[in-house]
């Protein structure tokens, strides 16, 4: 865990979330026998943003435990609606607690908690970043329908570019080796830096596929189920079976049951050119569930629903949504209680080798993150600025606080005096995280590097020793 935090769910092990389920299953088969366990701990809530189910369910599985809650709901009944910073705001709260949890309207903020409190911290949203703790009771609940997580195929529905919950879920998903279809709505599809870590951190392809089952989810007034739908992609289990999966060949609801998770479209995180807009959007109802593709499908969702989940269907018994969100108290109790070092870890907590990771890169020259919702843009005075760098699918680096993406152009070496075009770097790499890197000529200028001479502009240089 990051300083013993959990700020995204790439903090836990595989183990770890496996010892969390566990907990949670035991909680739940006999909850009164956890009551005290937490007696004299105190969690700190801060809730800077509008939340029901999470800020009610950790709260509520604070208690449960015989803990008592310390709570703020509002940012405008806060110092820091006086202009107080958050890294302030969390130095205070973390004396007074035993525990901070935090849900944040500026993506990474947890993690800039993290940095600054006493005290351990769980990320309960932050931004359109991630929902780590949503993705454990998203993976508690699959495995009660399921059985088990390994392999299974799992249908991501809606706003995959700004829904938090959609990220976090996916990095998890991946290390069980699950199939992931992904059906976004129109212009909503995975962000780059999401399918840049699926691909090349994850090392699993996305393929545009074809099914008229999952197509029919765009059915609405204007577009008609017949109608096509190029937006439908997925990533298979391991690369070698990507010539299996084709539209007859995906077998949904035919012989496996399979997951449809659906979300709404976040429209307090669209722009102000996007808010309005009409798009094709996946939408469930009893007409969908009515075909022989989604037989054996159960429906999932992390709530709060708009229009793309009728209500015609909750009282389906494929619909699971409302269980879903019921598990979130024995979950949260059973993280709780393992992040107090109340219950032992029993897999043990080393970090798992399942995704390549990148470089760390320390305040790399004349590079910021560009992102506005970036704690790093908010708050830069409390921030320590610095990105992981990778070499694939191209040189890039991303942010340690919202992992956002910057596509560097200019390079340098570390006592070198002229600078080159990223694309110029050696194919024998050597240790990037000592480089100088610019996103524009002037920035370079500025150090005082100049340009290669003519003839050299193009040419791999060799690193000085």
């Amino acid at each position: 865990m990051y300083k013993n935090s959990l700020t995204t769910i790439e903090d836990l092990s595989t183990g770890q979330i496996e010892d969390i389920l566990d907990l949670a299953q035991q909680i739940e088969s006999d909850r009164d026998t956890f009551y005290g366990l937490a007696r004299c701990r105190i969690m700190a809530s801060l809730f800077l943003e509008p939340s029901t189910r999470t800020r009610g369910s950790f709260e509520a599985a604070m208690k449960r435990l015989g803990g008592e809650v310390v709570t703020v709901a509002d940012a405008k009944s806060s110092s820091m609606s006086k202009g107080e910073s958050l890294a302030d705001t969390i130095r205070i709260w973390s004396s007074y607690s035993d525990l901070i949890v935090i849900r944040h309207p500026w993506e990474g903020a947890a993690r800039l908690a993290a940095e600054y409190s006493d005290v351990p911290v769980i990320n309960a949203g932050d931004g359109s970043h991630e929902h780590p703790t949503q993705t454990l009771l998203d993976l508690y609940t699959l495995r009660k329908e399921f059985g088990t997580l390994e392999g299974r195929k799992i249908v991501l529905c809606g706003d995959l570019k700004n829904g938090r919950t959609i990220h976090s879920l996916i990095y998890a998903l991946l290390r069980f080796g699950a199939v992931i279809i992904f059906v976004p709505g129109e212009g909503l599809g995975l962000p780059d830096h999401v399918v840049h870590k699926i691909e090349t951190q994850y090392g699993k392809p996305l393929q545009k596929i074809r099914h008229p089952g999952l197509e029919a989810l765009y059915t609405d007034g204007s577009h008609t189920s017949g109608d096509t739908v190029d937006a439908i992609y997925m990533t298979p289990s391991q690369p070698h079976t990507l010539t299996l999966f084709d539209s007859a060949r995906l077998n949904l609801g035919k012989d496996e049951s399979f997951a449809l998770y659906a979300t709404r479209r976040q429209g307090e995180r669209e722009s102000s050119e996007e808010t309005g807009v009409q798009q094709k959007y996946p939408r469930i109802d009893a007409t969908i569930l009515n075909r022989a593709e989604f037989s054996k499908a159960f429906i999932l969702h992390p709530l709060p629903r708009v229009d793309e989940l009728s209500t015609t269907i909750d009282s389906d018994p494929r619909s699971k949504y409302f269980e879903q969100a019921k598990n979130g108290v024995p979950v949260r109790m059973a993280l709780m209680a393992l992040m107090l070092g109340l219950k032992p870890w029993q897999r043990g907590t080393d970090q798992d080798t399942t995704a390549v990771t990148g470089q760390p890169v320390s305040s790399p020259q004349k590079v910021q993150c560009m992102n506005p919702g970036c704690v790093a843009q908010q708050e830069p005075e409390s921030t320590k600025q610095s990105f992981m760098l990778f070499s694939k699918p191209t040189i890039r680096l991303a942010c340690s606080y919202c992992e956002r993406e910057t596509m560097p152009a200019y390079y340098a070496y570390p006592t070198g005096e002229v600078y080159y075009p990223v694309d110029t770097l050696p194919r024998r790499r050597p240790d990037l995280s000592r480089f100088y890197f610019f996103t524009e000529e002037p920035s370079a200028r500025t150090k005082g590097l100049r340009v290669p001479k003519r003839g050299l502009v193009g040419r791999a240089p060799q690193e000085r020793s």
